[in-house]
């Protein structure tokens, strides 16, 4: 597996400025913050998933987050997408 961690940083965290960007978006056009909160980190979670077998994590010692990254942030997605639509359908 030949891979170059700096440049595999570097791609994870311009995905990651952009998901900051868009849910900024969202929040100046709906004026939503959970909803922004949840595209920004369904958007996060899928910047560090492109390069979940990159060498990068344990390059920068930051295995931590490939962990996080695979197991516990799509839990916590899932979690925020249900309680928007809960949310949602309350208030209806």
């Amino acid at each position: 597996m030949f891979s170059n961690p700096s440049f595999d940083l570097n791609a994870s965290l311009t995905l990651l400025g952009a998901s900051v960007v868009i849910a900024l978006i969202v929040l100046a056009i709906t004026r939503k913050k959970f909803l922004s909160l949840i595209v920004f980190s369904v958007l996060g979670n899928l910047s560090f998933l492109v390069n979940i077998g990159s060498f990068m994590f344990d390059s920068y010692h930051i295995k931590w987050l490939q962990t996080f990254s695979l197991l516990i942030w799509p839990i916590l997605n899932i979690y925020l997408i249900i309680k928007y639509f809960q949310v949602k359908n309350e208030k209806k």
